[in-house]
């Protein structure tokens, strides 16, 4: 008899994942304006410390997002690897490291960001120039090629194999494709500092985001 357990599990993970894009989603639009772009590190800083709150929230959200994901990527991959074993073999270990370096990254953004904002609020002028100067230093896969990059392949590639191989429904593959080139336009965006790209990403994110995981893991719980 087929063990459905990794289905399973992959399907309540993959809604959870759907959902806290939703949290992420919208503590990002709760933050301040000065906030919601890494251009100005100083703004960034003393709204953090003025009000973590939102901030916290979004950090909380992509850390669970980075571990649920993980057994996504495992039940998914399952499900298209006889369509082409060695793109997805490889693709689907990208993601995993992809979705670990989000995990560690975000948790550590929790305690490190806290410490940087309340020594930024704190601080001399001096302390405030050094601080914002090095805030980029904070974040692990600075340019997101791991974090979105590799995830982002992934999911290209998942997504074209179902559609050749009529795996899932073709509407949801076809917005499995826009995630993935979302996911590189954030790569391209922070790469080149080019913040439309970013911006177009995260609307990108927020609304096809939620509906692919959501109903993938239905799929996977069938």
């Amino acid at each position: 008899m087929e063990d459905k357990s990794l289905s399973k599990l992959g399907g309540v993970c993959a809604i959870i994942v759907g959902i806290l894009y939703i949290v992420a989603g919208a503590a990002y639009l709760m933050l301040p304006e000065g906030m919601k772009t890494t251009a100005d590190p100083a703004s960034y800083l003393a709204g953090f410390a003025q009000d973590p709150t939102w901030a916290l929230t979004e950090y909380w959200a992509f850390a669970f997002c980075g571990v649920l994901g993980i057994a996504v990527v495992l039940a998914v991959t399952a499900k298209v690897r006889s369509l082409n074993d060695g793109w997805v073999r490889w693709t689907s270990t990208l993601a995993l490291i992809g979705f670990s370096v989000v995990a560690l990254q975000y948790s550590r953004l929790v305690v490190l960001n806290a410490e940087r904002a309340a020594a930024y609020a704190a601080g001399d002028s001096t302390m405030k120039a050094v601080l914002a100067a090095n805030q980029s230093l904070a974040t692990l896969d600075q340019f997101g090629f791991l974090a979105y990059g590799a995830v982002g392949l992934w999911f290209l590639v998942v997504n074209l194999l179902a559609l050749r191989g009529d795996t899932w429904p073709k509407i949801l593959a076809y917005l499995g494709i826009v995630g993935a080139i979302a996911y590189e336009f954030v790569v391209i965006g922070q790469l080149f500092e080019v913040e439309l790209f970013v911006t177009i990403a995260a609307g990108a994110a927020v609304i096809v985001g939620p509906i692919w995981y959501i109903w993938m893991g239905t799929i996977l719980r069938k």
